[in-house]
């Protein structure tokens, strides 16, 4: 685990790294994973999370809602600690999937609510009322879900 002399994260923004070909900075990515992480003993350690302008899941469509999840202004990664990232895990009864499921279902109810426009605007940091009811109906349907 780490401590306040040790962070447990860190977020790598690299906007020289491919910021208009989403395909060539996975290729980057692919290879800090499978090469850099090998050669220095990293795989266990720490996982990295890939953060694009122009971020697309597999078997989604470009303007999917989903794919905000994973977009940002600049090409980036945020490196996580292995060893926080299963304890948070655990909180979660072991499923992973429920970190991201929510995250989705907020940029759906923003969706709903404000429209896709808004919604993206509300990523990149704008202010907008209602956000906060919007925050806490998500949370409970999220809450619910999981409870039944």
């Amino acid at each position: 685990a780490s401590t306040k002399e040790e962070p447990g994260t860190t977020v790598v923004v690299a906007p020289e790294y491919y910021p208009d070909d989403f395909e060539a900075y996975l290729n980057m990515v692919q290879y800090l994973e499978d090469d850099l992480m090998i050669e220095n003993d990293l795989h266990g350690v720490v996982q990295l999370a890939p953060f694009h302008p122009s971020f697309q899941f597999q078997g989604t469509e470009e303007a999917d809602i989903d794919n905000l999840t994973n977009r940002a202004p600049y090409p980036s990664f945020h490196i996580l600690r292995e060893d926080e990232v299963s304890s948070a895990v655990q909180k979660l009864k072991g499923d992973s999937s429920k970190v991201w499921n929510r995250n989705v279902r907020l940029l759906q109810n923003l969706q709903k609510t404000f429209g896709r426009q808004k919604a993206e605007k509300i990523m990149k940091g704008d202010e907008v009322d209602g956000i906060d009811q919007v925050l806490r109906d998500t949370k409970e349907e999220v809450e619910k879900e999981y409870d039944t």
